[in-house]
């Protein structure tokens, strides 16, 4: 599972793709003391952007106290001289950051605060040696300036930090893709490592005498307290955090914006309290404007800094345009409702007091280098906060900022009033076609899709594109956004851009595509790596290059850690590998996975019980392998069993819902097996499962209908509405209820709004379009031909090649859940002349020896 932040550490490496954090080009900042021949009696070890040196004659133990050496990115090859010099002298094994400009990734705003700041870290072999070389380090580098290091504990005045550790590079990951480390306990067992932000050795390890005057020193500043009471996050990041608290006394709601000294550095270098003094600076020359929060208090606590100003009631503006922007909803009832015309008349007044607020600032001589939507309030009474001023800067400063979002950016070179004109224009198209965008010439397209659907004055588009330079054409988007689809170009033109980046040289992905994990991206799943994309190739006939088909067996018989999951593991590949006509291969993967099937923690299609049987069914009947089929039966009824007590989450995680990981996923199982046996319970467990996601779904007064997971209302083929609609048309072929053809009737709307944040298959525009194709309802044609058209909004070029963005639309990504391989599929199944989209999602080929659904 990743959160949202988790994706800005994989665009640091590369300006086109998301790439992993460690690829980052940094060959001109690599620091000197690594390019050294390796010293007589010493091994050495790179991982990632380490470095790693031990003495081979000493055996490394597994765990022990280790001291990491944390210090600002100026200073970090005079130290690395200084320490790895000293632990050369002293066989005293250590890793090192191998660049300055790795160094300032590691320490970045968006980085891992728990692994921030660990810059060097010596691994003594016992306590002795640990108590020696701290005293020695103390005295060579004591009190350079660094960032602190969460969860350990600091050495005098720094930059040392101590902890109780693994010594080994963690190899797992957690249940939500986090890498840990094992310890071993005194009696032999395996515990894993504690990873929390604060200083909190394991209960059978004894603090060593040396750091005793530190851990008092520690439990001293934790008894001091701020005169705010902390209530609730806003954000936390590797820069701080941003609170809502309460005053002690007065009980007044405040905010209260943290900053980390030396840390959360951005691109231009600066530190976050370096960005909170900026914001600081500004409300103080901004002082009595309505349009910005009072300040109202700044103190230093734990050497964290600590800005307290007004708590602005109201809504963010992001989310007000979320719950009112008409092309969320069916076109059809928004022309019926009047509703754009209001939602034009509010944005426009919107849009006046936005102008308002900062031509207020301008005249306290701020030039703001961003307006965010999420740092806008609209307050109850309806006037307009700004509140992050972060990006505050002189009238005749023209850098850029470096900012969180590009979108909202002033562009270098533009200052003053012109920096406030183009911050307005670009607020102006998102208010009306809230989507991202990063390269100047989708700007026309979406402006005209605006005027197409607003009553806005006819020079628009005209003013927008001259406001913010957006002369060249979007050859992308004109290639999608024709009253037909040239659906031969289209896929040839997509097939290229997916086989201009393959990379069958590198071992980790064969293919680009989005983030599974904070430290997974790639590799060889169905969903976000090759064998999807080789699978959406197969589909809509393309050429697949035999390297292609065997870098992605031999990646999945490599894989020392694999998962069985249809999805994300073995079972998917083995899927697409015989999909491809290479049943031997499939098998032995098929094989490989056997001894983990039944250890699968999960129940759901994407990674558990569900999809590893139905790929065991699909493999008996093509194979006519009676053994697999009872196997595959006899998940099936395990899965019952696991059912009779409501849907089983994953432990320690949420209650799952949808089709990839909540229980209409087995309800499609259950399904498949009614096909294979005739058996009428497995129809009625099909029925139960499916009703657990229909009772959360929800009919919005547009007639559409949306899963609603407690706080969102969903739609997508992800974890959403639309997933349910292809057990929903395989429910009503053997059981026809009012219920259910009306629920299905609603997501068939649901798959029609104009406004769709992203274009994949999985959470996007395309799983709309290949619902929509596969469901096969003729009057469901104009809507396919308008989603196609609109994936014009997404589309860019590159090498001259049709690619789309993954997810959060920022990168480029070729996968099939998020990228170009998912919108080929999605085409293909509404244009294509093979019929067929995802796996197993027909029940009707139980009984058939077609591998794809059909209509």
């Amino acid at each position: 599972m990743k959160h949202v932040n988790d994706y800005d550490r994989f665009y640091v490496a590369d300006p086109d793709f998301f790439e992993a954090p460690d690829r980052i080009p940094d060959g001109d900042s690599r620091l000197s003391f690594f390019s050294a021949d390796v010293p007589a009696g010493w091994r050495r070890e790179e991982n990632g952007w380490w470095v790693r040196l031990n003495p081979s004659a000493e055996a490394e133990p597994e765990q022990g106290w280790m001291i990491h050496v944390s210090v600002a990115e100026h200073l970090v090859e005079r130290t690395l001289e200084i320490v790895g010099g000293y632990c050369l002298h002293h066989s005293i094994g250590f890793e090192g950051i191998r660049s300055r400009l790795a160094a300032r990734a590691l320490n970045a705003k968006r980085a891992d605060r728990r692994r921030s700041g660990r810059l060097i870290t010596l691994f003594p072999v016992d306590e002795a040696r640990f108590t020696t070389a701290l005293l020695d380090l103390d005295a060579l580098v004591k009190g350079q300036p660094g960032p602190y290091v969460l969860g350990a504990l600091r050495h005098g005045s720094g930059p040392l930090y101590c902890r109780y550790g693994s010594f080994v590079p963690a190899v797992e990951t957690d249940e939500h893709g986090e890498p840990v480390s094992g310890l071993r306990r005194p009696d032999g067992r395996s515990v894993v490592e504690d990873s929390a932000p604060v200083f909190r050795p394991p209960e059978w390890i004894s603090v060593p005498e040396v750091l005793e005057a530190d851990l008092r020193a520690m439990r001293e500043t934790v008894r001091g307290a701020l005169p705010y009471r902390i209530e609730r996050v806003l954000a936390i990041t590797n820069a701080g955090g941003t609170y809502v608290g309460a005053d002690r006394l007065t009980g007044a709601q405040v905010v209260l914006r943290e900053a980390r000294p030396h840390a959360g550095l951005d691109e231009h270098g600066e530190d976050a309290v370096t960005r909170l003094d900026r914001h600081r600076a500004a409300l103080e020359q901004a002082a009595g404007l309505e349009c910005v929060p009072e300040l109202l208090d700044y103190r230093t606590f734990g050497e964290h800094r600590f800005l307290i100003e007004e708590f602005v009631e109201g809504v963010r503006l992001n989310l007000s345009v979320l719950a009112t922007l008409p092309l969320l909803t069916h076109q059809e009832a928004v022309r019926e409702s009047g509703a754009v015309a209001t939602y034009t008349k509010w944005a426009t007044e919107i849009l006046d007091k936005l102008r308002d607020a900062v031509d207020g600032l301008l005249g306290r001589g701020i030039r703001l280098g961003e307006v965010d939507p999420e740092n806008v309030v609209i307050r109850p009474d309806g006037r307009i906060a700004l509140v992050d001023l972060e990006s505050a800067t002189s009238l005749g400063d023209d850098r850029p900022p470096a900012a969180d979002d590009p979108q909202f950016c002033v562009p270098a070179g533009v200052r003053g009033a012109a920096a406030h004109d183009h911050l307005i224009s670009r607020m102006r198209l998102w208010l009306f076609l809230p989507l991202p965008y990063h390269e100047r010439a989708k700007v026309r397209t979406l402006a005209e899709a605006v005027t197409r659907h607003y009553p806005v004055p006819p020079d628009f588009g005209a003013n927008l594109v001259h406001v913010l330079g957006c002369s060249d054409p979007d050859s992308a988007g004109h290639a999608l956004d024709r009253p037909e689809a040239n659906w031969p170009r289209i896929r040839d033109s997509l097939v290229r851009g997916i086989h201009a980046v393959a990379s069958p040289h590198r071992r980790d992905r064969l293919f680009p595509g989005t983030p599974t994990t904070p430290t997974t991206i790639g590799g060889y799943p169905l969903g976000y790596g090759a064998a999807g994309v080789l699978y959406a190739l197969g589909q809509a006939g393309a050429e697949i290059p035999q390297e292609y088909v065997e870098w992605l067996a031999k990646a999945a018989l490599d894989d020392p850690a694999p998962l069985p999951g249809l999805y994300d593991g073995l079972h998917g590949v083995a899927f697409v590998l015989d999909h491809l006509g290479h049943r031997e291969t499939a098998l032995t993967v098929i094989d490989r996975s056997r001894p983990l099937d039944e250890a699968a923690r999960s129940a759901n299609l994407n990674s558990g019980l569900a999809g590893i049987a139905l790929n065991l069914l699909h493999f008996a009947r093509v194979t006519g392998d009676e053994e697999m089929r009872a196997r595959a039966i006899r998940l099936g009824d395990d899965l019952a069993e696991r059912l009779r007590d409501g849907f089983p989450a994953t432990p320690g995680g949420p209650e799952p819902f949808g089709l990839l990981h909540g229980p209409t996923g087995p309800a499609l199982l259950f399904q498949h097996l009614h096909a294979q046996t005739g058996e009428p319970r497995y129809l009625d467990l099909a029925d139960l499962a499916l009703r657990h996601d229909l009772d959360r779904c929800v009919t919005r007064p547009d007639g559409t209908v949306h899963l609603f997971d407690g706080i969102r209302y969903l739609t997508y083929l992800h974890g959403g509405s639309n997933g349910l609609a292809f057990v929903l048309r395989n429910q009503l072929r053997h059981r026809p209820a009012p219920d259910l053809r009306a629920a299905l009737e609603g997501i068939r709307r649901a798959c029609q709004p104009a406004c769709v944040h992203n274009a994949g298959l999985f959470r996007g525009r395309a799983g709309m379009i290949a619902t929509l194709a596969e469901l096969g309802f003729a009057e469901d044609g104009p809507a396919i031909a308008d989603q196609a058209r609109r994936l014009a909004w997404h589309a860019r070029l590159h090498r001259g090649h049709l690619v789309f963005p993954g997810f959060r639309m920022r990168r480029l990504a070729m996968d099939l859940a998020t990228g170009s391989a998912g919108v080929l599929l999605a085409l293909n199944a509404a244009f294509g002349e093979r019929t067929g989209f995802l796996p197993h999602l027909d029940s009707r080929t139980a009984t058939t020896d077609t591998t794809e659904g059909g209509r």
